[in-house]
């Protein structure tokens, strides 16, 4: 699993070694979201990547396992820092409070992110295999966050309605990150013409829940 980059206030408190590998890993990550962006990422080569950040392959694979995983993993990686952070919430949450606090918390680590997220948005509309990519690391992500929710939740006893509710949820996520990343798409567009990623949430969230209220 690649590890999560740590938001800028954070890296005080790595050690010179972490800090050096951090640095070395989002350069590698950045470096090949261009080639992807450039060559395609059918065509763009470890090999090329290593080559563009003036290392062998095998350095490159101390810190990505695949061209997919320099992609995407970054994404996953969040994710699972956010799952982490839902099974050390309070049992006794309803399932809708816990599932929004942990989609807030990586929608945080998603705008910290920002610039490389729309980088890898771009090299992921190139192509709909890669699209499909995308979209499947939400879609993996919901069994898991389901069963989190059902064996640590008081209120999630209904295993059915539990795997619905993540679904709509991480429909909620997608298509605020798809809202995000598609205003001000230029990394160096001015701040102030962006989306922000954790507003649109919020509202897709409570759109979610005032559906849900109608419904009753």
């Amino acid at each position: 699993m690649h590890d999560v980059i740590p938001p800028q206030q954070e890296t005080s408190s790595l050690s010179l070694r972490e800090r050096q590998k951090w640095v070395a890993q989002s350069s590698i990550e950045e470096t090949a979201l261009r080639l992807f962006l450039q060559q395609g990422y059918e065509h763009t080569s470890i090999q090329d990547i290593a080559d563009a950040v003036k290392m062998s392959p095998r350095t490159f694979f101390r810190y990505f396992a695949s061209k997919d995983e320099a992609l995407l993993g970054p994404m996953r990686a969040a994710q699972q820092e956010a799952l982490i952070a839902l099974q050390r919430m309070a049992p006794t949450l309803t399932p809708h409070a816990a599932l929004r606090a942990m989609l807030m918390l990586l929608a945080r680590r998603y705008e910290e992110q920002r610039d490389k997220f729309v980088l890898r948005y771009q090299v992921v509309m190139q192509s709909p295999s890669i699209a499909a990519l995308f979209l499947f690391t939400f879609v993996e992500a919901e069994p898991v966050i389901s069963q989190a929710l059902y064996t640590h939740l008081e209120a999630a006893t209904d295993r059915n309605k539990i795997r619905f509710l993540v679904a709509l949820h991480m429909a909620a996520l997608r298509v605020a990150i798809e809202q995000w990343l598609e205003s001000g798409d230029n990394p160096e567009d001015n701040h102030e013409e962006r989306e922000d990623l954790i507003a649109l949430l919020s509202q897709n969230l409570d759109q979610l829940s005032s559906l849900s209220l109608r419904q009753k």
